[in-house]
């Protein structure tokens, strides 16, 4: 099954309110942006590792000028975490941020099917139980580390303008996100620590 379909099918279940799914894309941690987080509470839960997306995660979509405030904060992370990122987009996108981040990088990653995961965790040499995933899509990125077994961090988009290959996904996040308000269950902009 390919990842479009995956998280097509993904959301019908969350739609028609299939209670495990459900779960499945809610985070345990809901943070205005990478820079709002509370890493001392990671750190202090004993995760060790910090797995990124980029697009409208750390950076725009589309943005490779990796502006200094996050070259900081990774240099920063870098004293109590691994870091890598793990992006579906392509090489041109992902290497030049990953070199101005000094960091591991897979690009193509596939979330969010576990094959990404399971790459991810031998690039950083570790495993499951003390990885956090950080980024912005439900369907992708939480869901699909989630499933995997990781701690999730979802932040708001970097910015709300979307490209092809994020737009579709940002629509069904946003309905989504309307269901689960309506149900009580997580809504836009109500940010917490828990879990």
């Amino acid at each position: 099954m390919s990842k479009n379909t995956e998280m097509i099918k993904s959301f019908m279940k969350v739609m028609n309110n299939n209670q495990t799914e459900i779960s499945l894309v809610i985070p345990d941690m809901y943070a205005q942006s990478v820079y709002h987080i509370n890493y001392k509470l990671l750190k202090n839960k004993k995760y060790k590792n910090l797995i990124f997306d980029i697009d409208n995660t750390i950076l725009p979509v589309n943005d490779i000028n990796v502006p200094n405030d996050l070259i900081k904060l990774f240099k920063e992370l870098e004293k109590d975490f691994n870091i890598c990122i793990v992006s579906n987009n392509d090489k041109n996108r992902v290497i030049p941020v990953a070199k101005a981040l000094e960091t591991g990088y897979m690009y193509k990653a596939g979330k969010p099917k576990s094959e990404a995961f399971d790459k991810a965790l031998i690039l950083l040499d570790s495993h499951k139980k003390n990885t956090v995933m950080i980024g912005d899509q439900m369907l992708s990125d939480i869901k699909g580390a989630k499933k995997y077994g990781l701690y999730t961090v979802m932040v708001d988009p970097a910015v709300s303008k979307h490209d092809i290959k994020t737009g579709t996904q940002r629509i069904l996040q946003k309905i989504m996100m309307k269901k689960l308000a309506k149900k009580g269950l997580f809504k836009e902009n109500e940010y917490y620590d828990r879990k």
